[in-house]
């Protein structure tokens, strides 16, 4: 589990968490070849869609597996409940066989908020299938507090 609190609002934090243009940017200043977001916003919530290409380093026996470049979709589906928001997270990384999801919460936390995010990833090929979720799980995890640590710099400025 990836967790990082926040001083800003739960709103702000939510505002930018499903802004399209914030988005995109935060993935190519992260270095990322390419992003593309769009964000369906409604008021019982919202679901935000992503196409990023990405460059990884990978070796050894994950690397018969997973490519050093590749495209990945996600779809994050947001819900308010009584505490903030809630919401889903699915991945492909396309054209391989790992399936990854995760559960995601944005809770208020005194003045500010909390997010949270649990990954699961999944690999079927046979034998090399435990590796590549382990080097899947590291990835996600870095990368989701790569990710939150761009934010907590951008709701300082």
């Amino acid at each position: 589990m990836v967790e990082k609190k926040f001083t800003a609002s739960i709103d702000k934090v939510y505002e930018l968490l499903t802004d399209p243009k914030w988005l995109e940017k935060r993935c190519l200043d992260l270095g990322e070849i390419s992003a593309a977001v769009k964000a369906k916003k409604t008021a019982k919530g919202a679901t935000v869609s992503m196409q990023r290409e990405v460059k990884r380093e990978v070796s050894g026996m994950v690397g018969k597996v997973l490519p050093k470049q590749g495209s990945i979709t996600i779809e994050e589906t947001w819900s308010p409940d009584g505490e903030g928001h809630s919401g889903a997270l699915v991945m492909e990384l396309v054209g391989l066989p790992v399936k990854i999801s995760g559960e995601i919460t944005l809770t208020v936390e005194g003045k500010g908020c909390k997010y949270a995010i649990q990954h699961k990833a999944k690999c079927s090929v046979p034998l090399v299938g435990g590796a590549v979720e382990k080097f899947v799980m590291g990835e996600l995890e870095k990368g989701a507090a790569d990710e939150l640590d761009y934010l907590a710099k951008a709701l300082k400025k």
